[in-house]
């Protein structure tokens, strides 16, 4: 999954909301961060399995048992040195097959390396995006529907503060806010 807005549009937040939702499905939630996150902290007192690294550290896959289901977030690391990125974009290409589910949470839609994007089933775009950055966005995601249907679909739905367009590529369907049914790609 990777999940794409500018500043202050509501990615963490819809990160934690997914993870609220599916927590109980993950033996370990691993977050990767450059900096201290109070949501993060807040999630770690709350939550019992959740491990956060800071300083942009990625741990290797095989500290982790491979049987678990795992869930690890790289938030806003997109600036991290090319080592690191090829380190995350293993997890995107291997981790499935060692029980893990990855989430990649940057400002730039674009910033995301492309071996990421196209190894992720869901893309989450929140609001404030371009009808420019929509139709080359809209390139990357297989659909019937001409783009500017898209870029229509995206500003209804992520009208309202912190409220996301979330694209499931492989079933080909758009969700409100995660978990509300919009329409078919």
């Amino acid at each position: 999954m990777v999940v794409a807005s500018p500043s202050g549009s509501g990615k963490s937040n819809t990160v934690l909301y997914i993870i609220a939702l599916l927590s109980k499905c993950f033996t370990k939630i691993v977050i990767c961060t450059k900096t201290n996150e109070t949501l993060y902290n807040h999630l770690k007192d709350t939550i019992d399995n959740v491990q956060v690294i800071e300083e942009g550290v990625v741990p290797a896959m095989s500290e982790y048992d491979s049987e678990t289901s795992k869930l690890i977030v790289f938030d806003d690391l997109v600036l991290e040195p090319k080592r690191t990125q090829a380190q995350i974009g293993q997890y995107f290409i291997r981790g499935r097959k060692a029980a893990w589910s990855m989430v990649y949470i940057s400002q730039s839609y674009f910033g995301i390396p492309k071996t990421i994007r196209i190894n992720s089933q869901y893309v989450i775009l929140g609001r404030n995006l371009t009808s420019r950055d929509l139709k080359i966005i809209s390139a990357d995601i297989p659909s019937d529907r001409p783009i500017k249907d898209f870029i229509s679909i995206y500003k209804k739905e992520t009208s309202e503060k912190l409220s996301t367009l979330m694209i499931d590529i492989i079933n080909r369907k758009v969700f409100r806010n995660v978990i509300e049914p919009v329409c078919d790609l």
